[in-house]
């Protein structure tokens, strides 16, 4: 039976016009190809301005009547400035295709000059019409150019830096390799050029190499200059603005909290009011998406929380708004509700393992399955075991051996605290959630957990689940066991056991190829992560299992996905 979630995920479908789908779809296919031919033509025009001015010209009447109309100085400066100009540009091609504003206005301004540039310095019409389609096509594109500037790390920092040295070397070993020999009355081979060139590239020049020629003195001259764009290129990319900064208002984490309060469906709305998330709203202010950016991806906790038609459209929203901030863009532990949705805006689905649920009403230690933890149980009672829930705000002398109880946990083998999705030891949140506590006969605390939300009204759950290392065996089987009893007599019908990682898929599960091979490849690391274990301890109480999804564009970004989720999970805010 499809629970009140599903369902309203359905009407929420319903409600959306998917006719729309097909002309944005269109649409999107077209900028996308002119994006493409853009960032080609870019390529193509950087590479024509920064090589073909090497290629020596003869003497003609056209050079005569521009020699006879401009001073052969201007004329130098205007070769320069054309191989400046190819260079810059073979670099914003990158940027073009990323559909950045910024790169758009100078490619623009670059290449109207350049169109001038070809036509003074030797008249070279197939270059400057090379130029003019590259104009021409920008203008007719320009509302595809809606990205800001990207936030900037050390390792892209590193890859333009090694990208701008690379293009500059190339452009010497060319050079030095192409000229004539009465340049510099000597013919260098392969291995000069590129050694001549490393000097010039670090500004050292090379006191030896005597020009004899205007264009031995003019290529000298932009090698230099092409050497110092590079570093100061670099330079720029090093210092520029970082375009992401954490900050959340406390009115929008107030109002946050009221929409959850209101529209929560499961505990992980929890985590989405915690001071260590930003928010983006929808413009009516009754739905959020509660994120943070690491490694360049907007990570969104779960699915949008608020109103119905609000929660189908904000999806798309914080799409846009992320592919506008240059971010990629994910949702990391999504119930199944709105799969269909979140495919109709391009997404992809990746099962990344299932919920376990105790129904607490049919839940019994009568039960054979149970047996051994009945009877582990009874031994625990007698030898003086026994649980305590106490209320908020939690006693500093309880809160004492709590952390006592957490720094023995942390030195278990493979435990550690993750935070974005999970809380953390921290005395301000422990104190002001409920706990239930077990006890030996004198009354020293030999594990506990704390109670948070699970924003369903039949429904309840545990964050922190921590013990002593030298606790009796099967101390967390009568934690949950008693706990379970509790909260049914309190009137819950289910507990949350939280999410089991990779747990495979049930008979007759939709699963994609990628889905399959990420969970084949991640069971050949089972030695390491111990996903199976997770799932067997659970499934001793779960009496059903509820799948969990990351929500992401393509293949390729899962390991970035991956890479800024651990980045996130081992952050303190």
């Amino acid at each position: 039976m499809a629970t009140a979630a599903q369902r309203s995920g359905k009407k929420m479908l319903k409600a959306f016009p998917h006719h729309l789908d097909v002309g944005q779809a269109y649409e999107k296919g077209r900028r996308a190809l002119l994006v493409w031919a853009l960032t080609l033509v870019t390529l193509g025009s950087g590479m024509v301005n920064t090589f073909f001015v090497l290629v020596p010209t003869p003497s003609t009447s056209r050079q005569e009547l521009l020699i006879r109309l401009f001073p052969l100085e201007f004329l130098h400066l205007t070769r320069l400035l054309t191989v400046l100009i190819g260079f810059v540009l073979v670099i914003s091609s990158i940027n073009i295709y990323k559909r950045k504003k910024r790169a758009f206005q100078v490619v623009f301004v670059l290449s109207s000059l350049s169109v001038v540039f070809h036509l003074v310095k030797g008249l070279d019409v197939f270059e400057a019409l090379f130029s003019l389609l590259l104009v021409l096509l920008l203008w007719i594109s320009r509302g595809s150019f809606t990205v800001k500037s990207e936030t900037m790390d050390l390792r892209w920092t590193l890859v333009r830096f090694t990208l701008a040295i690379t293009l500059a070397f190339l452009y010497g070993v060319a050079g030095f390799s192409w000229i004539n020999r009465s340049a510099f009355g000597t013919l260098f081979t392969l291995e000069d050029s590129a050694r001549t060139t490393v000097r010039f590239l670090l500004l050292a020049g090379d006191p030896g190499l005597v020009p004899l020629t205007k264009q031995a003195h003019w290529f000298l001259d932009s090698l230099y200059a092409i050497a110092a764009v590079a570093l100061c290129y670099s330079g720029f990319a090093l210092f520029r603005p970082v375009i992401y900064r954490f900050q959340t208002l406390p009115h929008e984490r107030a109002s946050a909290a009221r929409l959850a309060a209101q529209h929560g469906r499961c505990p992980l709305d929890f985590f989405k009011c915690w001071p260590d998330k930003s928010y983006f709203f929808s413009p009516g202010q009754d739905c959020f998406v509660a994120y943070r950016v690491a490694s360049n991806f907007a990570l969104a906790l779960g699915d949008p929380v608020g109103t119905e038609m609000a929660t189908t459209l904000i999806i798309r929203q914080f799409a846009n708004s992320c592919a506008e901030n240059d971010w990629g863009t994910a949702f990391y532990q999504t119930l199944p509700d709105f799969l269909r949705f979140y495919q109709q805006c391009g997404f992809k689905k990746l099962k990344i393992g299932d919920t376990a649920i105790v129904d607490l009403e049919r839940f019994s230690l009568e039960d054979r399955h149970t047996k051994h933890i009945r009877r582990r149980i009874q031994q625990l009672e007698r030898a003086g075991v026994h649980l305590v829930r106490i209320d908020p705000p939690i006693p500093e002398h309880v809160l004492r051996q709590a952390k006592d109880v957490s720094d023995d946990w942390s030195r278990i083998p493979g435990r550690r605290e993750r935070g974005f999705s999970l809380g953390r030891f921290e005395p301000d949140y422990i104190r002001s959630t409920p706990m239930v506590l077990v006890l030996d006969k004198s009354s020293r605390l030999l594990a506990f957990g704390n109670i948070i939300p699970a924003y369903r009204k039949d429904e309840t759950t545990l964050d922190l689940m921590k013990h002593r290392i030298d606790a009796p065996n099967g101390t967390m089987d009568y934690l949950f066991v008693q706990l379970f009893l509790r909260s049914r007599d309190l009137g819950f019908q289910r507990f949350n056991l939280g999410m089991a990682p990779m747990t495979g898929f049930r008979e007759n599960e939709e699963s994609s190829i990628e889905e399959r091979a990420v969970h084949h490849f991640f069971q050949h690391l089972e030695s390491r992560f111990s996903y199976s274990g997770l799932r067997q301890y659970k499934s001793k109480f779960a009496t059903s299992w509820e799948p969990r999804y990351l929500i992401y564009r393509k293949a390729l970004d899962l390991p970035r996905i991956a890479f800024a989720l651990n980045k996130l999970s081992e952050h303190k805010a």
